[in-house]
């Protein structure tokens, strides 16, 4: 069976965030309007119980059995492992993938655990919630912050409401150790949204994270091509350095943030192009169909629909048609 490659990217971009870095030598951005502050509210509380378990969770060591419980979701094509808010995945050919060898979940075992001990709280320094930034649908989206063992700032996002929650896992500068090495950079700008909803068409999105304590304002351009700066106000972090900031984008996630400091630019970024593109064909498309359920349930893999499949392939063209897809040589007869 084909893998459902538009299925995979949806969920490793939406898994891991979109979290921004430091692009290079900025140009002059054009202000957009100036707004009010978002309106943060510094704390200093443990979190709530939920939260709190669900950072338990994200701390806790790998079973024994990890990789051959029932707890690890397959399909024909492609193996996923899942721990806390990470996944890792092993996928294979149209018609060669395989569950991983003997050597290959070993080097997934020891990536969960190198993840696990880079985001682990230090002795005497458990996760706190700094700040608070009430939902406009009701809850609040809550700033947890901590340090782990080699005394580097961590930092999660919760949201925290009626209607649901959840968040990205942790992130700041002690998420740049571990199998994320390459693709977290927490520079001026560390920030990254989140997004809560059914599927991306209704999905609202927070954008929170730290800068640069000396910045005054930022520029937020999102995804419907609309740039407003906003003054910075949160509380400070990190002994001076760092200071929150927390934004409800809406239902268009960010995709260019400028920080400032007295008109000049201290830092800029943009949404990688591929997580930009993902983003917006899957809005576009809405919801893969899902296969009706089964009398009795069906255990084991569910093969795709004819459905799923259409979708796939219009996803597949929307995202080849953005121009974000890498290049990938031809393959050798």
């Amino acid at each position: 069976m084909r893998l459902l490659a538009g299925l995979v990217a949806v969920l490793l971009l939406a898994g891991c965030g979109a979290v921004a870095g430091r692009s290079g030598a900025p140009a002059a951005p054009a202000a957009g309007p100036l707004a009010d502050a978002p309106p943060l509210q510094a704390l200093d509380e443990a979190p709530p119980e939920q939260v709190q378990r669900l950072l338990d969770d994200e701390f806790r060591p790998l079973p024994a059995d990890f990789g051959e419980s029932s707890g690890t979701g397959s399909s024909t094509t492609v193996f996923a492992y899942s721990w806390g808010i990470d996944t890792f995945g092993s996928g294979g050919a149209a018609s060669t993938a395989a569950k991983p060898t003997a050597a290959q979940m070993a080097q997934i075992r020891a990536d969960f655990d190198a993840r696990r001990t880079a985001i682990s709280p230090a002795p005497g320094s458990a996760p706190r919630v700094v700040a608070r930034l009430p939902l406009a649908a009701g809850g609040d989206a809550l700033f947890v912050a901590w340090r782990n063992h080699d005394g580097l700032l961590c930092t999660e996002t919760q949201v925290v409401a009626d209607y649901g929650g959840g968040g990205g896992g942790p992130g700041g500068p002690c998420a740049l150790s571990g199998p994320y090495a390459s693709t977290s950079h927490c520079a001026e700008i560390c920030l990254a949204s989140d997004g809560s909803g059914g599927d991306l068409a209704s999905t609202t999105w927070v954008l929170s994270g730290t800068v640069d304590a000396g910045a005054d304002v930022i520029d937020v351009t999102t995804a419907d091509g609309t740039t407003a700066e906003y003054p910075l106000t949160g509380p400070v972090l990190d002994g001076g350095d760092r200071r929150v900031f927390m934004l409800e984008l809406g239902k268009a996630d960010w995709r260019k943030l400028t920080l400032l400091r007295g008109g000049d630019i201290v830092d800029q970024t943009a949404m990688p192009a591929l997580s930009a593109a993902s983003e917006d064909c899957s809005a576009k498309l809405g919801p893969m169909p899902t296969p009706e359920p089964t009398t009795p349930p069906v255990s084991g893999p569910i093969a795709p629909t004819p459905e799923m499949e259409a979708w796939d392939a219009s996803f597949q063209s929307c995202m080849t048609a953005s121009g974000a897809l890498p290049a990938f040589p031809a393959p050798t007869p």
